[in-house]
């Protein structure tokens, strides 16, 4: 009998693991939410794109439904802080108007949701379910 109780990523997991296409879905929306959530807030052209498209392949390569979620997670939170550096590259690179400090308080939400994501990426990869 199991001793551990469920929890809400255990279901998740479970969910996912039925079906080949809910896999599927997953590689695919994960990478899909990412573009629409940084073409709306910044502008990097095509880069966002083939961004999605190298960590929808990163993804569809994971084996297993676990190792899958855990990776869409902690995925988007290293590309969300990779895209907050660049930004802070771009600005200082390119003589922007913008001081530093104030593209880095604009855009501190993606550095903090990215270690936040990157963090529940690595639990769910090590906790029992």
């Amino acid at each position: 009998m199991n001793k551990h109780p469920r929890t809400v990523v255990g279901h998740i997991v479970e969910f996912v693991s039925l079906t080949e296409r809910r896999r599927l879905l997953v590689v695919v929306g994960i990478p899909v939410l990412f573009v629409a959530l940084f073409e709306l807030t910044a502008n990097f052209g095509v880069l966002v794109l083939l961004l999605a498209a190298g960590f929808a392949t990163f993804l569809y390569t994971r084996t297993t439904a676990r190792k899958t979620l855990a990776a869409s997670v902690y995925g988007a939170g290293v590309l969300m802080c990779g895209l907050f550096v660049l930004e802070l590259y771009l600005n200082g690179a390119q003589g922007s108007t913008e001081p530093l400090i104030g593209t880095a308080t604009r855009v501190i939400w993606w550095a903090v949701a990215g270690t936040l994501l990157i963090g529940l990426g690595l639990w769910v990869r090590q906790v029992e379910l």
